[in-house]
């Protein structure tokens, strides 16, 4: 159940940031909580480190969302802590682990950036990696979720690409 919850605000997250609303923000927020209570319950605590810096990281997002960028040191300081904490914990975790976290933390950093195209691109990339992750480890409904998201951030990208926002 938590699964379905937390990759259906996934989901929900990805449509509205991908229609720049500033509820993709706060909805982001939301999943971030039930993912950490989700990645706790499987025991992939590296996924839990991530999410609490996806939460810092959408914080970011959502106080600058239409607004001049403010607060960028501090966003510089979470992806700094971020990264350190992906070193030391990723010495047991596979190099997939890896660049999944690092993937998905460039994306969020690149979308609250206002770097909206970059952002989906990567963002693109992290959900292919991740569906096959989340596919090897039998989250079946997870992994198709990531797969949706997939069109979202093609979406996106095209949508920027034809100048819609």
């Amino acid at each position: 159940m938590l699964q379905a919850i937390v990759a259906i605000l996934y989901f929900a997250n990805k449509v509205l940031l991908s229609l720049n609303k500033k509820a993709g923000w706060q909805i982001g927020l939301l999943a971030s909580v039930f993912a950490i209570a989700y990645f706790v319950s499987i025991k992939l605590y590296l996924l839990v480190g991530l999410e609490l810096g996806f939460f810092a990281i959408l914080v970011f997002g959502l106080i600058n969302h239409e607004q001049e960028l403010k607060y960028e040191k501090a966003l510089y300081s979470v992806m700094f802590v971020l990264l350190v904490f992906l070193y030391f914990v990723l010495k047991n975790s596979t190099f997939l682990e890896f660049l999944i976290s690092v993937d998905f933390i460039l994306a969020i950093y690149f979308l609250a950036k206002k770097n909206k195209t970059t952002g989906w691109i990567i963002m693109l990339i992290g959900h292919l990696m991740m569906a096959y992750f989340t596919y090897t480890k039998q989250q079946y409904f997870f992994a198709t979720m990531q797969i949706l998201s997939i069109g979202v951030a093609v979406f996106a990208i095209s949508r920027k690409k034809i100048n819609l926002y």
